[in-house]
C-alpha cells in the first residue's frame, strides 16, 4: 500500500504525532540563546566604559538569563497530539486538552495558518500546534490519519 493512500476504517488505531522541524529549529535556538548569553558574560571585562565594574554575580546573572531563555524556547518540545478511538489529547506549549470526540466537529488547516485547527461543537476552537504546515507531507497524514480516527470513532 502507498503511503499517501488512506487505510480502510479498520486498520486506523490510536496515533501519536510530534512536529520534526519544530524540535529541530526549538534545540538550535535554545543552544544559540544559552551560547550567546554565556559567551556575553564571559567577554564582559571587568569595567564598563562608564567606569562601573562588572562582578561575578553579574556574569552568573547573564548566564542565567541565557538558561532562562532557551528554556522558554525549549518550551516547545511539548508540542504533541495523540489520539485513538476514544478522542484527542491536544498539548501545546502552555496548556492541554483532552477531548472525546463527540465534541470535535472537524480538523482543519485554515489557510495562512500555521497549524492545524480541531473545531469543536461548541463554536470554539482549539490550536493543534504539533500538526504544523512546515512538516508538510507529515502534517496532511497527520490530518489524515486523525479524521479517519474521527470518523472511524462516529461508526462505533
Amino acid at each position: 500500500m502507498h503511503a499517501a493512500q488512506e487505510k480502510p476504517m479498520t486498520e486506523v488505531g490510536p496515533y501519536e504525532y510530534k512536529p520534526r522541524k519544530s524540535r529541530i529549529g526549538a534545540w538550535i535556538g535554545a543552544t544559540m540563546f544559552a551560547g550567546a548569553f554565556i559567551g556575553l558574560s564571559f567577554s564582559l571585562g571587568a569595567r564598563t566604559e562608564g567606569g562601573g565594574a562588572v562582578h561575578p554575580a553579574d556574569q552568573a546573572a547573564m548566564i542565567g538569563l541565557g538558561l532562562i531563555g532557551a528554556g522558554v524556547i525549549l518550551s516547545f518540545l511539548r508540542l504533541r497530539v495523540r489520539a485513538d478511538e476514544h478522542g484527542i489529547e491536544v498539548r501545546n506549549v502552555a496548556s492541554t486538552h483532552r477531548l472525546p470526540w463527540g465534541v470535535v466537529v472537524g480538523i482543519t488547516v485554515p489557510e495562512r495558518v500555521q497549524w492545524a485547527t480541531l473545531e469543536l461543537a461548541d463554536d470554539e476552537e482549539i490550536a493543534v500546534m504539533a500538526i504544523q504546515m512546515t512538516d508538510k507531507r507529515r502534517a496532511v497524514e497527520a490530518v489524515k490519519h486523525l479524521r479517519a480516527l474521527m470518523e472511524q470513532s462516529r461508526g462505533s
